[in-house]
């Protein structure tokens, strides 16, 4: 029912409040963005950074240096004459591909106080496809190190592809990387969604400019791919189950609850799970709109997860995205990548029972120990001895969609009888092995590079580096390289990137002509919009310095120089590269 009285419900819900009198994006915001703007182009934030003025503006301001960090090892001078490049990767997360208009989820749960989530809502939601092909697109351009010129080698993806675990939103986020035509609509043609009006009053079309079908640019790098929570349950916190899958694909939204449902709700909000009749379905002063059923919004299992990444593009690849036919035949989502002399262990941290917080399996923590003790020479074994094997040394990257602070999730999987293991235990297992150099994770929606030195001393530690989300502000991912330094340290060089939108709407050139849409155009706006939300993440947006463009130091745990593995796609550099001066393309 769309009519005057179900406008302004959708009005009262959380965030949507500020859509109704603050004049967000208005012609003022934009004007002064379109004065201040540079159309100068930037690789990377160590070139120029955006940031949003004491009055709202976003504002292009100048670049940030290589923070170098030395917590976990000494800087040894000269480094820069002596580098050799292991491994360059783009590392992108909680993409968080949405679609808007799904009866499942329950925006109005933003209404609580104190709030249960900051993410229910996001006025900037319809755009969450525009969002990420302007991340793709920028990635594209960065090709390669900015420090030793090295060629990128691949991406990895930590999780969080898709916003509700639906099949179409999945199918949106592989289609983005594969460059396929993507049709952002679904239910019936036109934006259905809880928002009144636009959330840019300079662009009244937005919301139903969002759902036109479009042509992005495909991802040009190898990629891997990590399941998120949100990947898997409902709103990120909830295994689906028949009644979740019947309002997915059905035909009615819930946009506002009673004040008795909603403070049960509030206290509660496992009670969203429920078994059927949901709670907020027998409520007799719920709200609610008719929409367009649509089958492919249907809930996924993770072993269909899994499947739906070996329908795919084969090239750039690989087939299957990291998944092997093991994982796609058992429902597993762990796997190992060999990368000449580093190893990429990628780890499944959603629990299937329930709720955001991640944690392991018992399965899975063993088959850890296994591959970590599979790449290390040397290592720590459960009782504290000191181990010494034949195995082939490699430098180890973990990559998990949660980081281990973030793994305090105590509940049962799939086996009620079976243990999770949580942070302390895989932070306590990966200080027993020297070679873990790197765990890369998203989740938390911020922008954080933490030394994880080992308490115990058995070992010399390793960096913890997190990503946020194309779809918050400030929309950003990284580049990440491995360098050898010739004197027993190893760097790691983390280089921040805005997406390829331009900061002021009316600079962005279409990529695409021919599909009548401007995504870079969006994007921008979406950027706008994300800038302004007064429930923004203030930790995300206002990262340290020392948590962007930074060299992170540690110790090399055996000698690369004498290593019996050669660099993968090892290439001559030239001086102006091995000096650290190579620039970007």
């Amino acid at each position: 029912m769309k009519d005057g009285t179900g406008a302004l419900e959708r009005r009262k819900i959380g965030r949507r409040r500020f859509l109704k009198g603050t004049g967000l994006l208005g012609a003022g915001i934009l004007l002064a963005v379109a004065c201040r703007g540079s159309r100068k182009s930037a690789l990377t934030t160590i070139d120029r950074t955006i940031r949003l003025d004491e009055g709202g503006s976003l504002v292009y301001a100048s670049g940030q240096p290589y923070v170098v960090r030395t917590d976990l090892a000494n800087a040894q001078g000269g480094r820069e004459n002596r580098r050799r490049s292991l491994l360059v990767f783009h590392h992108f997360s909680d993409f968080r591909i949405v679609d808007e208009e799904s009866p499942l989820r329950s925006e109005w749960v933003e209404a609580c106080r104190p709030a249960v989530t900051t993410d229910a809502f996001r006025p900037q939601e319809s755009l969450s496809l525009q969002a990420a092909t302007a991340m793709i697109a920028q990635a594209n351009r960065i090709d390669r190190s900015g420090v030793t010129g090295r060629p990128v080698d691949f991406a990895v993806h930590t999780g969080n592809a898709a916003d509700n675990a639906q099949f179409n939103e999945l199918r949106w986020f592989l289609d983005l990387m594969d460059g396929k035509d993507v049709n952002p609509d679904s239910g019936k043609p036109g934006y259905e969604g809880v928002q009144a009006k636009s959330p840019a009053e300079a662009y009244d079309h937005l919301l139903q400019d969002a759902q036109e079908r479009f042509s992005p640019q495909p991802l040009r790098f190898p990629w891997y791919a990590v399941v998120g929570n949100r990947d898997l349950l409902s709103q990120g916190n909830f295994p689906s189950d028949e009644a979740a899958r019947a309002i997915a694909v059905g035909s009615v939204k819930v946009t506002g609850v009673g004040k008795t449902v909603l403070d049960d709700v509030c206290r509660d909000p496992q009670r969203l799970a429920a078994p059927a009749p949901r709670v907020f379905l027998k409520d007799p002063d719920m709200t609610r709109e008719s929409v367009g059923a649509d089958g492919d919004r249907r809930p996924l299992s993770l072993q269909e997860w899994i499947g739906e990444h070996f329908n795919t593009a084969v090239t750039p690849g690989p087939l299957g995205h990291g998944f092997t036919e093991v994982n796609r035949k058992d429902g597993t989502a762990y796997y190992t990548v060999d990368s000449g002399p580093v190893a990429l262990i990628v780890l499944d941290t959603a629990n299937p029972g329930g709720f955001a917080a991640g944690s392991l399996d018992a399965d899975q923590f063993a088959w850890l120990e296994e591959q970590l003790k599979a790449r290390s020479r040397s290592y720590i074994d459960r009782n504290g001895r000191a181990v010494t094997s034949s195995k082939r040394n490699q430098l180890i990257v973990v990559a998990s969609h949660h980081t281990c602070a973030a793994m305090n999730n105590p509940f049962p999987g799939l086996k009620p009888q079976s243990e999770r293991f949580r942070g302390p235990q895989v932070e306590e297992l990966l200080h027993r092995f020297p070679n873990v150099v790197l765990h890369v994770a998203g989740h938390d929606l911020e922008y954080r590079i933490t030394p994880k030195p080992d308490a115990q001393r058995r070992t010399k530690g390793y960096w913890e580096i997190t990503t946020g989300s194309p779809l918050d502000f400030p929309m950003q991912s990284r580049l990440l390289e491995m360098v050898a330094n010739g004197d027993g340290t190893l760097s790691l060089f983390s280089t921040v990137y805005d997406s390829a939108a331009p900061l002021n709407p009316g600079d962005a050139h279409d990529p695409t002509p021919d599909d009548g849409v401007n995504q870079l155009l969006l994007a921008s706006v979406a950027r706008q919009v994300a800038a302004n939300d007064p429930q923004r993440l203030a930790s995300a947006y206002r990262p340290a310095a020392s948590d962007g463009n930074a060299e992170l130091l540690l110790a090399s745990p055996f000698d690369l120089d004498r290593s019996e593995t050669p660099a993968a796609g090892a290439r001559r550099l030239s001086r102006r590269a091995l000096l650290g001066i190579g620039r970007n393309r």
